[in-house]
């Protein structure tokens, strides 16, 4: 992804439709006066983590992310927030997958899919994780081993995030595709809550119809669009960071040791088709976001990894998003020509889960 102004622009304006969407609330958790650390796991230009700490002047918020943002015009619009920003690169476990394990991979891979099941298959990284752990370790260093220097010995470094404090809140937006190893991310996160702390991570999904949704119809209405969608999702998978809100699947949080997981769905229009007069405010902001995003999300993933049978070059994802664009203005109008009493619109959701206090 892109660190330059328009994407700062365009995280600004999903950062407002996040927030209307929630009809002005940051999270789905309950943050008191005990809450003394909150991290923002992915931060990008930092506007959740500087609301948070605007909000919540007693808690300390960190930011981390692997990237380098303006922070410096997202502090402006609220100079007296104090948040703490690192740089720092969390995944730990990323592994580039075989050949062969993708062409199987996309042999299998079905893109109308639910994205929202966990795993569509089990990640590069998750697989290697297991060969690694059946694997016998080296044995250490021990005083009667002639390498051994007493007066030089470090403690080894383990593998891990490694915070200076636990936190009480750790959340995450918009993380889809970012890492390949969730059950690792999940692990590391309940280690470095506190006890009775909260996860919060939010995100959304935007399918496609499928070729059964579209039984009926001699032509889909929408190729260009058709096309993007197959290509980023096959080019996702062959990256081994499939795109999908799976990882946000309850069994994820259950298996990291999380209680009382809880989701909460919120349906955001795409467009001011709506009669709502607040709908139609976050539909048109929620558009120009979508609009602004596809060159950000395809083309590295298009021209890199490529689709099914190629590697894209820049001209012709250009080119297809132009197309896509005007189909979006066209899609976005208002309810399709089947009937419907609705237009297009993203499915929005907020997964939490707590650490138990006696953890």
């Amino acid at each position: 992804m892109p660190c330059d102004q328009p994407e700062q622009d365009r995280l600004a304006l999903q950062h407002q439709v996040y927030l209307l969407a929630l009809k002005g609330k940051l999270t789905t958790t309950r943050i008191t006066s005990a809450t003394r650390r909150i991290l923002d796991l992915g931060t990008g230009p930092g506007y959740w983590a500087v609301a948070m700490a605007q909000q919540y002047p007693h808690a300390e918020v960190v930011g981390v992310d692997m990237a380098v943002w303006d922070i410096e015009t997202t502090e402006a619009v609220a100079p007296n927030a104090r948040v703490t920003w690192e740089i720092d690169d969390l995944d730990v476990w990323g592994v580039e997958p075989e050949l062969d394990d993708v062409t199987l991979r996309l042999e299998r891979y079905n893109p109308y899919r639910d994205h929202a099941n966990r795993e569509p298959l089990d990640s590069p990284a998750k697989q290697k994780t297991k060969a690694s752990d059946s694997q016998t370790h080296t044995q250490p260093h021990t005083p009667s081993d002639p390498s051994f220097d007493l007066y030089s010995l470090e403690p080894e470094v383990q593998p891990g995030w490694h915070f200076s404090d636990t936190f009480d809140l750790i959340h995450m937006r918009s993380m889809k595709g970012v890492f390949a190893y969730w059950e690792g991310v999940y692990d590391e996160i309940y280690k470095n809550l506190s006890p009775g702390g909260w996860v919060e991570i939010a995100d959304y999904d935007m399918t496609m119809p499928s070729l059964e949704e579209m039984a009926g119809i001699e032509e889909f209405p929408f190729p260009a669009l058709r096309k993007l969608y197959l290509g980023v999702m096959q080019a996702s998978f062959k990256s081994g960071r499939p795109i999908g809100t799976y990882y946000m699947h309850p069994t994820y949080l259950e298996d990291a040791g999380f209680k009382d997981v809880q989701t909460t769905y919120v349906n955001v229009p795409i467009g001011q088709w709506p009669e709502d007069e607040e709908q139609r405010k976050i539909g048109k902001l929620f558009l120009v976001s979508v609009m602004e995003m596809l060159e950000a999300n395809l083309l590295r993933l298009l021209t890199v990894w490529g689709d099914a049978e190629k590697i894209w070059s820049v001209e012709e994802v250009k080119d297809e998003i132009e197309r896509g664009k005007k189909e979006i203005l066209e899609w976005s109008r208002g309810p399709d020509r089947q009937g419907k009493t609705e237009g297009w619109c993203a499915s929005f959701k907020w997964i939490v889960g707590r650490k138990s206090k006696n953890a």
